[in-house]
């Protein structure tokens, strides 16, 4: 049996995660795919698997994530990563929501459990990690800057219980190629905002992530995975302030010796799918 939901995602270079995202997805009558330009096979992959696929240059993620829910046929839309699996379980919660007609919120919190170096990510601040992903599109749109776009929802939402599994990075070299990516975006945001930073801040900043992540959301019940975690939870936060204080200074001896692997300045317009939607006010209007 197909539920009336559409669902939508956007791609890049996801040739690793997206014939799992989509084989998941058998109970959806309508699958929507707004590709960047990807190098690889996704699109090809996607077309195999039925997914209808519009190509878009990436601007941000809000408006891609716009222009696929524009894309979709019905009013409920479930928008998830191409990095993101629905459980069994969800399926039957979602199964349930429609079994009486109508569910009863516009919209529904999904909790997402993180798979990562080899095991799932239950504490570190990574669980439940709640994400609003099932919503009316009639009551809900894409909002937000350069890196977290968030759904803008009239209504309040309800909440699942089973998680959207996250296959959130392919080995350490991802995750630091996904961190310099973003911490670039951050500086580059705060800094129109007229935010501004400084060496003593950034090492603050990075600090308390790390600490927090370890030690107040238990991040060592996750062994080892835990700490490696803290660790980069560290360096992304130090790095998005250091960025932000090199905007307004150059390029210093110290920046060479922080940062000698990645490029400082990167490049706005790359992206991958993000890891963070929250929940505003269409009227009126972070894990990591």
């Amino acid at each position: 049996m197909l539920l009336p939901i559409s669902c939508a995602i956007i791609t890049l270079n996801e040739e690793d995660n997206i014939a799992r995202t989509l084989q998941a997805l058998d109970f959806i009558d309508d699958i929507v795919i707004v590709d960047s330009k990807s190098k690889d096979k996704t699109v090809a992959i996607a077309k195999e698997l039925g997914a209808k696929v519009f190509s878009k240059d990436f601007e941000t993620y809000a408006d891609q994530k716009n222009f696929a829910l524009k894309q979709t046929k019905n009013d409920w839309v479930l928008a998830i990563d191409a990095d993101e699996v629905v459980s069994q379980g969800l399926k039957t919660e979602i199964f349930k929501l429609f079994s009486n007609g109508e569910p009863a919120s516009v919209g529904y919190m999904i909790p997402r459990l993180t798979y990562y170096l080899g095991k799932w990510i239950r504490f570190s601040g990574f669980y439940p990690n709640y994400q609003l992903r099932l919503f009316k599109k009639s009551k809900g749109q894409f909002g937000g800057g350069l890196v977290h776009e968030r759904v803008l929802l009239d209504g309040d939402p309800g909440y699942l219980k089973s998680p959207l599994y996250h296959f959130s990075y392919k080995n350490i070299s991802d995750h630091l190629q996904f961190i310099d990516r973003y911490s670039t975006l951050f500086a580059e945001e705060e800094y129109r905002k007229g935010k501004r930073s400084s060496l003593f801040l950034a090492f603050l900043k990075g600090s308390f992530k790390g600490f927090y992540m370890y030690w107040i959301r238990l991040g060592f019940l996750d062994g080892k995975a835990g700490f490696v975690l803290a660790v980069l939870g560290f360096y992304y936060n130090f790095l998005k302030y250091l960025k932000l204080y090199e905007k307004g200074k150059s390029v210093s001896p110290l920046l060479v010796v922080v940062d000698p692997v990645h490029n400082i300045e990167g490049n706005i317009t790359s992206h991958k799918n993000s890891d963070q939607v929250h929940i505003g006010k269409l009227s009126g209007t972070d894990l990591r």
